[in-house]
């Protein structure tokens, strides 16, 4: 289930809920309109950055699914900060969100992840907040050259830094970081790659996991997502360095569900918009 909201001053923003056949019932929720981050195979940084989401915004994404889940007599059991914008460059924000989606709507804190392209400076922060959440780094490289190249964030913050970070943040928390990687077919797939990111993260003494996940097409990037053996070839490679991964089913594509997708979609049909957040 997908919606668009369109904001008082008239910003859009998206949120998904994804039903699984385990009874799960997880919200994906925005933390910016638009962002500032650039990934050249996202929606959302291809649009660029409008304004920070407040407090309110991010919990009412939640807070919708939730009565709705519970009129038709299920749960929301998770919540990941995974939609438009940087969780981690909207912090103060983000963190009010989160606890109180903790504390007034019951979702547990090892319930929620957020999702962060690498700002170091943020990530020992919340290494220091003292609380269960999940954290999930956008990694999609292994090396700055090809990293650089998608995601401009590493020019400031490169793969060393990151990975000292990580480290910290594991050694602090004792919590165990999600990698997201966007499989790009012919790009960042081959055994060569899951070699040299099976050596990035062999340091963190499997306190990680990786989520592969087929890219989501979108009109502004012309990558293709990656073919289910070379997926498969993928995550027995990177077990040769004792790094569990998973491929993630590649969900809601026929609505628009990718982050950003939607937006774009409405911003073409003249005098469309979600309903009022």
């Amino acid at each position: 289930v997908k919606r668009a909201y369109k904001l008082k001053d008239g910003q859009m923003i998206e949120s998904v809920l994804m039903p699984y056949d385990d009874g799960r019932r997880t919200a994906c929720i925005s933390s910016q309109a638009g962002c500032a981050m650039g990934c050249v195979f996202c929606a959302t940084g291809q649009m660029g950055f409008a304004r920070q989401l407040t407090s309110v915004e991010i919990l009412e994404q939640v807070q919708r699914f939730h009565v709705e889940l519970l009129s038709r007599g299920e749960r929301l059991s998770n919540v990941v900060l995974m939609g438009m914008g940087e969780p981690l460059g909207n912090y103060n924000n983000v963190m009010e969100a989160v606890r109180r989606i903790n504390q007034d709507i019951g979702i547990g804190a090892r319930h929620i992840t957020i999702s962060t392209v690498g700002l170091v400076p943020r990530i020992r922060r919340l290494a220091d907040e003292n609380m269960q959440i999940k954290l999930a780094v956008s990694l999609h490289a292994a090396t700055d050259e090809e990293r650089n190249a998608i995601m401009p964030v590493n020019l400031r913050f490169p793969l060393s830094e990151l990975m000292e970070t990580c480290k910290f943040y594991v050694e602090k928390t004792g919590r165990r970081i999600s990698f997201e990687w966007a499989l790009i077919a012919g790009q960042n797939d081959s055994p060569e790659v899951a070699n040299k990111l099976g050596h990035l993260l062999k340091d963190l003494n499997k306190m990680c996991h990786v989520n592969l996940i087929p890219l989501n097409p979108t009109a502004g990037f012309d990558g293709k997502p990656t073919k289910q053996a070379d997926c498969e070839a993928f995550v027995k490679i990177l077990a040769k360095y004792g790094v569990t991964a998973t491929t993630r089913v590649r969900r809601g594509i026929d609505i628009d569900a990718g982050c950003g997708q939607l937006k774009s979609k409405l911003n073409k049909v003249v005098g469309r918009g979600g309903a009022p957040l």
